[in-house]
């Protein structure tokens, strides 16, 4: 149960008006004794007093409260950046709001938690090209870290996919690899990142075929897509895939079918989540920088600036899925410094 004002009054023998102007800080401004605001303060931390975010909110003030909304709880890279954002929280002393969406679309009673809190800002995980659910929250701060529409009035927080692209591109033309299938589930951030690779492997004088599957199960996608193609005989010596959750269920079918990875097959991810390196083989991959990403999305909420898109550079995580059995890890970084 929440501790009121009146019970540490009770506690300490004062008055709840000289509680609330200590709690408030006018205390010093009517002359109340220092010993009496410091046996205050120290009654309210014994007891765990928090005030109250609709007082708060009355007065103006910030309620130290952040709503976070995430398009899919099964996403691991989605987990990921929920772990990063409850450790800056505890840095930065907030309190968080989490809100969910049934199968990534928005619906009002999943919103209902976040409106229902007086939040100081919004952290939104996942890609939507037309977010119109935004709109309810333009009173506010509001950080999303993937893509979004040019109108919403929010800042992207991205991994510059193009850059990224181009070095796992390259990686692969420098082990041989000349004809590339990207794979990918039917979702908005998957289809953009596509744009990213067909450019990458035109610079580059690659061979890259779009190959989406039906499903918007990153895993589902992967095993379905590699199916079909092993299936089909593709001439391809290298699946390039939209996040690491495709990747291991290509490379399921992968492995179920007897194809070797990586000698008759390269299999690349993105995201690096936690899996991506106990996966067998483990999974040559693009490292996206979480923990930068999420200080910059607290950053967004603390000191509110214009609609923009942030990007960050990714890193190239090479195992054994291009490089073959025993392999070292390598780590290749694009430009260090975020792009604007």
């Amino acid at each position: 149960m929440a501790v009121s004002q009146k019970q540490i009054a009770e506690k300490l023998g004062v008055s709840i008006a000289l509680v609330s102007r200590v709690l408030s800080g006018r205390a010093k401004e009517i002359g109340i004794a220092t010993d009496t605001i410091d046996r205050v303060m120290k009654a309210a931390g014994e007891m765990g007093y928090v005030p109250s975010a609709a007082a708060l909110t009355l007065k103006g003030k910030s309620t130290r409260t952040i709503g976070v909304a995430v398009y899919d709880f099964n996403d691991p890279f989605f987990g990921t950046l929920i772990k990063q954002i409850q450790a800056k929280a505890h840095e930065f002393n907030y309190s968080l709001i989490l809100a969910g969406f049934l199968n990534r679309i928005p619906d009002g009673q999943d919103l209902q938690a976040l409106h229902k809190h007086a939040i100081d800002g919004l952290i939104v995980i996942g890609t939507e090209p037309d977010a119109h659910w935004l709109e309810n929250f333009r009173h506010m701060p509001v950080a999303r870290i993937g893509h979004g529409g040019d109108h919403e009035q929010s800042v992207r927080i991205v991994t510059n996919e193009e850059s990224t692209a181009h070095l796992l591109v390259n990686h692969l033309a420098e082990t041989g690899r000349g004809n590339l299938a990207y794979i990918c589930a039917s979702l908005p951030a998957h289809r953009l990142r596509g744009e990213a690779f067909s450019k990458a492997a035109a610079d580059s004088g690659t061979a890259l075929a779009i190959e989406q599957s039906s499903k918007r199960d990153a895993f589902a996608a992967g095993e379905q897509v590699a199916r079909r193609m092993i299936h089909a005989g593709a001439n391809t010596d290298a699946f390039v895939c939209a996040t690491d959750l495709v990747a291991m269920g290509a490379l399921n079918t992968l492995c179920n079918a007897g194809v070797a990875v990586p000698q008759e097959m390269a299999v690349t991810g993105f995201d690096d989540i936690p899996s991506a390196s106990q996966f067998m083989p483990p999974l040559t991959t693009i490292q996206q920088p979480f923990e930068k990403m999420v200080q910059q999305a607290f950053k967004v909420i603390m000191e509110p600036s214009s609609p923009q898109t942030i990007q960050f550079p990714g890193k190239l995580i090479v195992r054994e899925t291009t490089q073959g059995s025993g392999a070292e890890t390598k780590l290749i970084s694009a430009r260090d410094n975020p792009i604007c």
